[in-house]
């Protein structure tokens, strides 16, 4: 009976054991299984831990470029900005210009208009210089015919003498006349305008003609004298100042014939043209003084005086005079001066 018993329990006990053997194998297994699922797991896991950081690395990437996007757009927008403003300045400037362009072309049309009035008034000068050309020829020619019966008995008739110095002093009226025109004239144009030069022409046409019926005349004085060396002849001279002297023409590139030894040579230079201008003064050099330069030079306006001079210390300078009474240099026998209009800058 007992080893029934202990048969009966050890036949229990080895099916526990059975059992918990089997059990222990199914734990075995799907430990098994579960460390397989943890390795699938741990793969996975690393092939998305590198996924995301591949993500990352794309993420910063994207993000440095939108960065530098969003650098390029600011300056983009920076530049925009400056090319409209940029833009308004440059309409603004264009309606100046406009305004600007239209002004001028008002003065043109006006310079125009003007530069027609001019030529008209030229053409007119012009009609009135060849006019007193024909009448300086009659002149001359009539006084050609007066003087061979002007003489009688060794002196001259007075009545010739009047009637010359009659003329004389109408020329002088008409000459005075052409001037203040030529005057008027030439300050109706600028200061560097072509038309100078025409005007320069013209007033040397006039000094030359003065000049010829000037020779013309004291070389008739001259023969008379020559024929006739009584008293009463020499009392009817007509004197030298009755004729008008062709010094004081203004900008006039010509001079009377006078005596060499008793007139200066005077060679200047303006701001309005291009060429100089020569005159003749009826002083010795040393006495010329700058009133007698002004009065030669005949020019309206307030101006400036250089000449042309040598320094002790410097050498070859340009002084400039100021007082009406002060005697100008001299340079090498002549006056050379440059006449500039005064602004009243360097004052």
């Amino acid at each position: 009976m007992l080893c029934y018993s202990v048969q009966v329990v050890i036949r229990s006990r080895l099916d526990q054991s059975m059992e918990e053997s089997q059990e222990l194998k199914v734990g075995s297994f799907l430990y098994s299984c579960i460390l397989s699922i943890v390795d699938a797991l741990q793969q996975r896991m690393a092939v998305q831990e590198a996924s995301v950081l591949q993500l990352k690395q794309e993420l910063l990437r994207t993000s440095m470029n939108r960065d530098e996007l969003a650098g390029q757009n600011a300056e983009l927008q920076r530049k925009l900005e400056e090319r409209s403003r940029l833009l308004s300045e440059y309409k603004k400037e264009l309606g100046q210009k406009d305004r600007l362009i239209q002004q001028q072309q008002l003065k043109l049309d006006e310079a125009l208009r003007k530069l027609t009035d001019s030529n008209n008034q030229q053409a007119d000068l012009q009609r009135e210089l060849e006019h007193k050309q024909m009448v300086l020829q009659e002149l001359m020619n009539h006084e050609q015919n007066e003087l061979p019966g002007a003489q009688s008995n060794g002196y001259s008739h007075p009545a010739a003498s009047a009637h010359s110095t009659t003329q004389s002093h109408k020329g002088a009226e008409e000459l005075q006349l052409v001037r203040d025109a030529l005057r008027s004239l030439r300050n109706s144009f600028a200061g560097h305008d072509p038309q100078h030069h025409t005007l320069d022409t013209l007033e040397q046409g006039v000094a030359s003609l003065m000049d010829r019926l000037y020779t013309l005349d004291t070389h008739h004085r001259q023969e008379q004298k020559v024929r006739v060396k009584s008293p009463a002849h020499k009392a009817t001279h007509i004197d030298r100042d009755s004729w008008p002297p062709s010094t004081k023409m203004s900008h006039s590139h010509s001079s009377p014939v006078l005596n060499s030894s008793a007139c200066t040579k005077v060679l200047y230079f303006t701001d309005r043209s291009l060429t100089p201008f020569m005159i003749n003064i009826p002083k010795r050099l040393g006495e010329v003084t700058l009133w007698d330069f002004k009065v030669a030079i005949d020019r309206e306006g307030s101006y400036r005086y250089h000449f042309k001079a040598l320094d002790p210390e410097f050498g070859t300078v340009k002084e400039e005079v100021f007082q009406d009474e002060a005697v100008v240099p001299g340079w090498e026998g002549k006056i050379v001066a440059w006449v500039e209009e005064d602004h009243g800058e360097g004052r």
